[in-house]
């Protein structure tokens, strides 16, 4: 179940309706695992830097998963999502930042690697929507987010 997440506070994207109808996406940039997790989205005036940093004493425990398909592929997790942004009040039913509750992926994780993830944590499992593919992480913390002018 997708749940609302605001990690930029007050800043206002530059995402807009075309004249087709057809709005101007969140684009993916990159993903980076050197170390640290950065996932690095663009809109039409700003980068967006979400970096997962790596915790010195425990290298691997920070950052569980990272999955990214295409967007037409996750329709299931993305059910509920209108309907989410009209509770949100956001203008142009566009919002690439959510958390997922009563999540499988999050699940399955902790199955996989429960070594690494002890039950005394209590991760999340972030979800970032792009015009084109859905970037899924399973994390132990937010991740902290710079925002450029490009």
């Amino acid at each position: 179940m997708l749940v609302f997440w605001n990690p930029i506070g007050d800043h206002n994207m530059s995402i807009s309706f075309n004249q087709i109808g057809k709005y101007d996406a969140m684009q993916l940039h990159s993903v980076e695992r050197t170390g640290n997790l950065r996932i690095m989205l663009e809109d039409n005036h700003y980068s967006y830097l979400f970096d997962y940093e790596q915790s010195p004493l425990f290298p691997f425990d920070d950052v569980y998963a990272v999955v990214r398909t295409p967007e037409h592929m996750r329709t299931g997790l993305m059910e509920g999502y209108f309907e989410i942004l009209e509770k949100e009040g956001i203008p142009d039913n566009f919002w690439p930042f959510f958390k997922v509750k009563h999540s499988s992926l999050l699940t399955w994780t902790r199955n996989a690697v429960d070594i690494h993830m002890p039950k005394e944590k209590n991760p999340h499992h972030y979800v970032y929507v792009t015009v084109d593919e859905v970037i899924e992480v399973i994390a132990d913390r937010d991740p902290t987010v710079t925002i450029k002018t490009l």
